[in-house]
C-alpha cells in the first residue's frame, strides 16, 4: 500500500514539474488562442453590423480561426507529449 502511494506521488511531481516545464510556452499558445478568438469575433461582429461582405473581414475570419486551430494543436501536442514522457518514466520505474 505505501509503494502504492509513493507511486503516486511520485506521478504527481513529475506531472508539476512538467507543467511548470512548459508553463511559458502554454501562456504563449493561450495567448495566441485568445488574440485569435478576439479577432475572429469582431470580424463576425464587423460583418453582421456591416450587412455586406467585405473580403478584408472574410480574411480575417479564416485567419484568425486558422490562428485558433494551430495554437489550440499545439497545445494538445504539448499535453500529449508531457503523458508520453510521464508514461515513458512510469514504465522505466
Amino acid at each position: 500500500m505505501e509503494d502504492q502511494k509513493n507511486n503516486y506521488d511520485d506521478r504527481i511531481n513529475a506531472i508539476r514539474q512538467l507543467l511548470e516545464l512548459f508553463k511559458f510556452e502554454r501562456m504563449v499558445y493561450l495567448g495566441g488562442t485568445v488574440f485569435s478568438v478576439i479577432v475572429l469575433l469582431g470580424c463576425a461582429i464587423y460583418l453582421l453590423r456591416q450587412g455586406e461582405s467585405q473580403i478584408p473581414a472574410v480574411v480575417g475570419m479564416f485567419t484568425s480561426t486558422g490562428g485558433v486551430a494551430v495554437t489550440c494543436g499545439r497545445l494538445l501536442k504539448m499535453w500529449s507529449d508531457a503523458m508520453q514522457l510521464l508514461s515513458s518514466i512510469q514504465n522505466n520505474n
